[in-house]
């Protein structure tokens, strides 16, 4: 998996694989309070109604948040927010998955475990990749000034389709 990376991006996905495993045993507690919070059909609709919010905005914006745009100076503050966006996207989708196992037939817990363990493996693969793109906005950025400075000098006009 680290062939061909260089020392900083072998410490980022220590640091990185650190991070999701510090998020995996934290969910796996939570969910162990889930499993006993539970008592009634119309507690599990309320938690499931209640956990649609988390779920979604946390998933959302921790997908929103790219440490491409993020400048390298400010990795260790991005895996600090990672962490607790990510954090909170799993224990809120853990409780909910635990909670639709409730009023769930016991043939289908598989498929819903599938969905989870899926859910969470796609995040963390996507989180890993994303998280390799550090400062990449910013020498796009520093590239970009740089040839637009050295046409300017060399007399290269941009043509602009309309």
């Amino acid at each position: 998996m680290s062939a061909g990376l260089d020392g900083g991006e072998k410490e980022f996905l220590a640091q990185n694989i650190e991070k999701h495993r510090r998020v995996i045993w934290i969910t796996i507690v939570m969910g162990i309070f889930a499993l006993y919070g539970v008592a009634s059909a119309d507690e599990v609709s309320t938690l499931v109604l209640a956990l649609i919010a988390p779920v979604t905005v946390m998933g959302a914006a921790w997908f929103a948040v790219s440490f491409g745009a993020i400048p390298k100076k400010l990795i260790s503050e991005a895996m600090a927010v990672t962490f607790w966006m990510f954090l909170g996207f799993m224990t809120s989708l853990m409780a909910m998955f635990i909670a639709v196992g409730y009023i769930s037939p016991a043939p289908l817990w598989p498929v819903l475990a599938l969905i989870f363990i899926s859910t969470m493996i796609s995040c963390i693969k996507y989180d890993t990749a994303d998280g390799l793109k550090a400062g990449l906005d910013e020498a796009m950025l520093t590239h970009s000034r740089y040839a637009i400075e050295y046409y300017r000098k060399s007399g290269v006009k941009a043509k602009i389709n309309k």
